[in-house]
């Protein structure tokens, strides 16, 4: 068999990221990856003890710190640092650790007094030491964690019903104040800033009738060639930066489906995947929208991805914490009901967004685009791929993913947009349209090339994955 080796490229219009083979097996731009979980807290970083006073993870050898022994308050001090082991040792929150300067700061007392709502003011001593702690704070999201895998939100006391109310209801007690100082203490000691728990993982998708799909001043018209979107028109998309969020390198993108849950393409998974953007549209200017950046937590790909034929190429990533939905951030519907299921796509016209390359070898676009393009049979993409030499298994072109794009060419998505969201309007009962996720872009034969349709993941075949991984939760 010849093999054919051949960049990812694109086509004027149009969005996705297409797939490279070579030496025989079908490579995306991103390779894919294991499931990868967010770092916890490390060695030498601080910490907040049961007791709720400010301590430093360290092994349990370098502790001088009293009732440490106790099997119970050993197992919370290890909770607090991660229950992580060095050589075997534990590491534990310590608030005399042996290595540490002798402490030259004084007791102090902290007053919390009620007052008329806002202006409820908090006292808190001076912190006792200049260390960062923004291994526990995200200064990008504003968000904290409580406990290993439970996160919360740094905002002022006043906004954070489950503790204002606490105060309220047991004035200076001992505990309680300790408590806030160290929830204070999670949030850098900003003004009145408390760690506020934030509301509970969805465990199910949306309903249309929770407003799920909901668009927003969306033109109808057929979309030819491709365009640039609707400012805020489609809410649910989201782009997957990598690394530091400062630099703002995004490779992919993704559709939100939950409060807490976007789904991508498995090759785009990486090890330094670490947030996502929503809200985004014009990515050459930070005051065209008011996007958010949320940290991903844990990411998990499909267990039977295959990166030789691109089967099964879908991921769930879990963010930090519950997105507020506002008009440019909101969930978009899956076809999760048996009718929408069972319903072909075929001779419709879906459309792609995304921020991929707008042309052969070209750059990225810097303003979401929109391209509408027809559902072919399956049939069509496996002889295309079959005549190109890229068909590699006998499944690959099953009901598992869905054959799309323009046969004459030119009108395709393209790469940066791997993992972005394929999508179609329904009209509901009482004639309220609605948007599903019915594909996500996966691969194709470089970008808007004659007779080389896009193929994407069918969300119809993977929603009982979908429907268990949000179950699951993080």
């Amino acid at each position: 068999m010849k093999i054919i080796s051949f960049e990812v490229i694109v086509v004027s219009m149009t969005i996705i990221c297409i797939v490279t083979p070579t030496l025989g097996v079908l490579v995306t731009r991103l390779e894919g990856s294991s499931i990868k979980w967010k770092s916890g807290t490390q060695g030498g970083e601080r910490c907040i003890t049961p007791e709720f006073l400010e301590g430093t993870c360290v092994r349990l050898s370098d502790c001088n710190q009293e009732k440490i022994i106790v099997e119970g308050n050993l197992l919370e001090l290890r909770i607090s640092c991660g229950t992580r082991e060095v050589n075997r040792e534990p590491i534990v929150c310590c608030t005399r650790p042996l290595k540490d300067p002798p402490s030259t700061s004084t007791t102090t007392t902290t007053t919390i007094t009620i007052i008329p709502e806002t202006t409820l003011t908090t006292t808190t001593p001076e912190p006792t030491s200049t260390t960062s702690i923004s291994s526990l704070v995200d200064l990008r999201s504003n968000s904290c964690l409580l406990v290993p895998g439970v996160y919360g939100e740094c905002i002022d006391i006043k906004r954070c019903p489950s503790i204002l109310n606490q105060l309220k209801a047991k004035g200076n007690d001992p505990e309680l104040v300790k408590f806030i100082k160290a929830s204070n203490l999670l949030c850098d000691n900003v003004g009145q800033n408390v760690c506020c728990p934030t509301e509970p993982a969805p465990r199910r998708l949306p309903t249309e009738k929770e407003g799920c799909g909901e668009p927003n001043l969306v033109s109808f018209r057929k979309i030819v060639g491709g365009d640039e979107a609707m400012k805020g028109a489609y809410p649910w998309i989201a782009l997957l930066g990598y690394g530091d969020s400062s630099l703002s390198i995004f490779k992919c993108g993704g559709t939100l489906i939950t409060a807490r849950h976007v789904v991508t393409a498995a090759h785009c998974i990486k090890d330094n995947l670490s947030f996502v953007r929503l809200g985004e549209h014009d990515l050459s200017t930070d005051t065209d929208t008011t996007h958010m950046d949320i940290n991903i937590v844990k990411n998990v790909s499909h267990s039977n991805y295959n990166k030789t034929d691109g089967r099964s190429d879908i991921a769930m990533l879990y963010l930090e914490r519950n997105v507020e939905f506002t008009n440019i951030m909101k969930p978009i519907c899956l076809p999760n009901s048996p009718s929408l299921r069972a319903k072909s796509y075929v001779d419709t016209n879906p459309i792609v967004i995304g921020w991929g390359n707008t042309q052969e070898f070209g750059r990225s676009a810097k303003i979401l685009r929109q391209l509408m393009i027809p559902v072919l049979e399956n049939s069509v993409c496996q002889n295309s791929y079959k005549a190109l030499n890229l068909s590699f298994s006998l499944n690959q072109f099953d009901k598992a993913i869905l054959c799309a794009g323009t046969l004459a060419g030119g009108e395709d998505s393209c790469q940066g947009d791997s993992g972005g969201p394929l999508m179609t309007s329904e009209q509901l009962d009482n004639g309220e349209i609605r948007f599903y996720l019915i594909g996500i872009v996966a691969y194709g034969y470089g970008c808007a090339r004659p007779n080389s349709p896009g193929i994407y993941t069918s969300t119809q075949y993977f929603m009982d994955w979908i429907n268990d991984k949000v179950r699951e939760m993080s």
